[in-house]
């Protein structure tokens, strides 16, 4: 059990690694997510850009929470509340319409979808089943069980940050990105 709590620990960090470096490594990277925020109906524009630096620092503090040396039970419940929310706002985008793109990880002209909401479900019951692990999973691990667990953990970051192109692939959906 140890190792599959540290495989959701990794992969919720490496989720949200790559949300954050999408929406903060450029000016236009976080004016699309605020922008995207004002598409999705979720905020006023004139709130847009206070609620998109509301969410980034929730994914921070996400992330470091997850980290903890006293164990990851606070990063995991707050984990699978952000990804409630994000659930929750993303079935919100889809309910009402909108055609506007999901900047979960970046740019992307694929219009927010139920495949989003869907994946930020999946995110969200990843890290409550994780809460029933031991609440100190980074300890005790030998070398050759993180290799592993990192490794399982890398493919599902790949799989569900590139989502829309693997859609793409498989069934021949606009072109993304």
């Amino acid at each position: 059990m140890r190792v599959v709590t540290v495989i959701c620990i990794l992969l919720l960090t490496g989720v949200l690694a790559i949300s954050l470096i999408s929406k903060l490594r450029s000016r236009a990277g976080f004016t699309a997510f605020a922008g995207a925020v004002v598409d999705f109906g979720l905020a006023p524009r004139h709130r847009a850009r206070p609620v998109a630096a509301a969410a980034v620092a929730a994914e921070m503090i996400v992330v470091a929470a997850l980290f903890r040396p006293s164990g990851a039970t606070v990063g995991l419940a707050l984990a699978a509340a952000l990804f409630a929310v994000f659930t929750v706002a993303l079935a919100t985008a889809v309910r009402r319409g909108s055609r506007a793109g999901c900047h979960c990880f970046g740019a992307s002209s694929a219009p927010v979808s139920r495949r989003h909401v869907l994946r930020a479900a999946l995110l969200c019951a990843v890290a409550t089943g994780a809460l029933a692990g031991p609440a100190d999973p980074l300890t005790g691990l030998t070398g050759p069980q993180a290799l592993a667990a990192a490794a399982v953990a890398a493919i599902g970051v790949a799989a569900l940050a590139w989502l829309d192109e693997i859609v793409w692939l498989f069934r021949g959906a606009t072109p993304v990105r």
